[in-house]
């Protein structure tokens, strides 16, 4: 939640003392809530519980006051150095295109690759808010149809196995993809039992690099002796405190690094010397890493940095099976612990010789996935893309869509007085006024098809100032709405679109609709243009006339 202040306090003409205090007080009195929900958070935490139930009361209670504290200070965080900081690494580090995509856009827009790859973690899994796959991710967008397409390490997170409907759809995305690994074996073996393929197992990116290479661009902390504690913030409260013991018994500092901003972090503990940090770069986290005597982490890639600058790290509990799975690969499972381990049986060294020779062979296989996969991208026919583009323009002419009707600017308009609905009741229309005054009705329950052979269903609208000269169409993807013109093209626009209106295609009343091609319609909305009426003179009045005339010649 953004909050804005409304007033002078800046830009007053006679430089008032009292107004610039009157902002200052105002911005620190909405920054309490925040060390308020941090405190409650730090008594919940440090609070003791004998029994089961008090545990779970306890961390429910502490979940609870770490989402209010990370929001409440997100609103005097966002601008601080973390971020300023990542972005400098991505302008300096990463080529980036100038728009910036979705999976609506990459709909109408191809940003004109010759083979496309995904490449990241927790990517293959439905998202909120509809929970469903963005086509995006998954390379199923309408840019990507005909263009080679390779899955480098896809990663389904902390999801089991997908409900029937999902999976349906995720195979479905896959049917495209010339190239898949996995990162993790149990993913790849899901798609291979499904599928029929066999999906070879590749490293994760970070991992096809050795230590010089990162060593390149860390940056060394100032901290002498000390643990790192890094974490994300579910389930890390074992981790935390083991971390804390460990602190102690080897008079060791505890940096702790958060993923969430929390001003005093999460050790409470007095007698252990803490430095919590977030305002750190990606450099200086490598730095934390690579230097630390100790690192105790939940996370999956604090756990790939300790492999490879070869660091004693210890793991605590996590969701899902990414952590026990990169364990078990590299013969590690012994580093992580139980909430009942003593941290004086934690092992004070590792050895590191059997898992990098195994990182090696691995790096070598994953590097010969790639190799070939873009080989064969490169061999790639016409053929084979022509075929996979008709399978794409069939399956879309297939697509169904509600269709709303808009009345347009002229509701809202100063020039007249009313715009209705003909018999909306009998023909069982849903009809409701919108925000900017218009109104928009729709028929429940029905629904058109995206095959070109449909028409715009007769006008219901009325109005005595005005007929009606037109429809514009507009549809939306998912979260972006874009405008059909003239020239048969599309063009992303706002709601209302108006920087469009000289370009949009005008349909009369009852005309084709045509085939739009995308591969998601949320819905089409018709858009009324208005022609107004000009007035005519009244005849009524004349009869009224010629009447009287006539009875006065017949009097006589």
């Amino acid at each position: 939640m953004k909050l804005g202040l409304i007033g002078i306090y800046r830009y007053a003409d006679y430089l008032s003392f009292a107004c610039n205090l009157h902002a200052y007080a105002f911005q620190q009195d909405l920054r309490e809530p925040a060390k308020f929900a941090e405190a409650k958070y730090r008594t919940a935490i440090a609070a003791k519980a004998s029994t089961p139930a008090a545990v779970k009361d306890r961390n429910t209670a502490a979940r609870k006051w770490a989402v209010l504290a990370m929001r409440y200070r997100a609103l005097t965080e966002k601008r601080k150095l973390r971020y300023d900081k990542l972005e400098s690494f991505i302008s300096q580090h990463l080529d980036f295109t100038e728009e910036e995509y979705d999976s609506d856009l990459f709909e109408i827009e191809d940003p004109g690759m010759d083979c496309y790859i995904c490449v990241t973690e927790v990517i293959w899994q439905p998202w909120t808010p509809n929970y469903s796959f963005d086509r995006g991710l998954m390379l199923g967008s309408k840019a990507f149809e005909g263009k080679p397409k390779i899955a480098y390490a896809p990663s389904r997170g902390a999801k089991p196995d997908f409900e029937p409907d999902l999976a349906n759809a995720f195979f479905e995305y896959l049917e495209d993809n010339e190239s898949i690994s996995a990162r993790e074996r149990d993913f790849g073996q899901y798609i291979e039992e499904n599928t029929g393929r066999t999906i070879p197992r590749v490293i994760d990116p970070v991992l096809l690099h050795g230590q010089d290479f990162w060593r390149k661009i860390a940056v060394p902390p100032n901290e002498q002796r000390y643990l790192l504690l890094y974490y994300v913030m579910e389930r890390s409260t074992d981790t935390v405190a083991k971390a804390v013991k460990y602190a102690k018994a080897n008079d060791l500092t505890i940096v702790e690094l958060s993923d969430r901003p929390m001003r005093y972090g999460k050790v409470t503990d007095p007698g252990v010397k803490h430095v919590p940090r977030y305002d750190v770069s990606a450099k200086e986290w490598l730095g934390y890493i690579s230097h630390a005597d100790a690192v105790f982490t939940n996370s999956f890639h604090g756990c790939c940095f300790s492999l490879i600058f070869e660091k004693l790290f210890l793991v605590g509990k996590r969701n899902g099976n990414k952590v026990p799975n990169f364990l078990s690969e590299f013969g590690l499972t012994n580093q992580q612990f139980a909430p009942d381990d003593d941290v004086a049986d934690f092992s004070k060294s590792i050895d590191f010789s059997q898992a990098q020779a195994h990182m090696l062979d691995f790096r070598s296989q994953s590097e010969e996935f790639l190799l070939t996969a873009l080989q064969q991208a490169e061999e790639s026919s016409d053929a084979s893309s022509e075929a996979a583009s008709r399978k794409h323009t069939a399956r879309r002419r297939e697509i169904t869509y509600p269709a709303l009707f808009h009345s347009g600017a002229l509701a809202n308009s100063s020039e007249v007085t009313s715009v209705s609905v003909t018999d909306s009741d009998s023909q069982g229309l849903k009809v409701k006024k919108l925000r900017t005054g218009s109104i928009e009705y729709s028929t429940p329950g029905v629904a058109y098809t995206n095959n070109g052979l449909e028409r715009i269903a007769p006008n219901k609208f009325q109005t005595p100032t005005h007929q009606l000269a037109g429809w514009t169409l507009k549809f939306r993807v998912d979260k972006r709405w874009f405008r059909y013109l003239s020239d048969k093209t599309l063009a992303e626009g706002d709601t209302k679109g108006s920087h469009l209106d000289p370009r949009k295609m005008v349909f009369e009343d009852g005309a084709p609709i045509p085939h739009l091609p995308v591969n998601t319609i949320s819905a089409v909305a018709f858009v009324a243009k208005w022609r107004k009426v000009e007035p005519q003179q009244a005849r009524q009045p004349m009869k009224g006339s010629f009447a009287k005339l006539k009875n006065r010649f017949t009097s006589k």
